[in-house]
């Protein structure tokens, strides 16, 4: 299950009938459409339905913090103490958390390219803009980078009212 599969899975409306909810859990988990999930033949649909139901993210908790990543071929550090962050990374993180402050699912693939630099080299030397940084996030396999978002999640509650204030 990659990043943007997880999000999509999380952000499915819980006011949706059932079977709505079910469409959309086969879409994410195939990377497919609403419209070509809901043509799955009921076989296949159950076993989607039935393995998206057993998957536990708890399980994830357990594994080691991973600090690098491979994006577009290129290695990556995922900067995960907070005093190491570049005030530009600080910025981005503050950024995001404003608009998103109680949805951290929605943002796992943003904080997690705000956190991120190419291996030996500073924030933003890629080239790339955290947009497009976080859309390669969301190809990365969730169980490579859970515990480090999680970690930075807790953490980063406590260490940001403090910076704010220190600033």
């Amino acid at each position: 299950l990659s990043v943007g599969q997880y999000q999509l899975l999380t952000d499915i409306d819980p006011n949706l009938s059932i079977i709505e909810q079910n469409i959309y859990v086969a879409a994410a988990i195939k990377g497919i459409t609403y419209d070509e999930a809901s043509k799955i033949k009921l076989n296949e649909f159950k076993e989607l339905i039935e393995a998206a139901g057993n998957m536990n993210v708890k399980i994830l908790e357990g594994l080691k913090i991973n600090n690098n990543i491979i994006l577009n071929g290129k290695k990556y550090h995922l900067e995960h103490n907070p005093d190491k962050l570049t005030s530009g990374q600080l910025l981005d993180i503050i950024n995001i958390r404003s608009i998103h402050q109680n949805e951290p699912m929605k943002v796992i693939d943003s904080l997690l390219a705000a956190m991120c630099r190419p291996k030996d080299k500073g924030y933003g030397d890629d080239g790339l803009n955290l947009n497009e940084r976080a859309a390669l996030i969301r190809d990365i396999e969730l169980h490579l980078v859970w515990n480090i978002f999680v970690f930075f999640w807790n953490l980063l509650n406590d260490y940001l009212g403090d910076t704010k204030d220190y600033l």
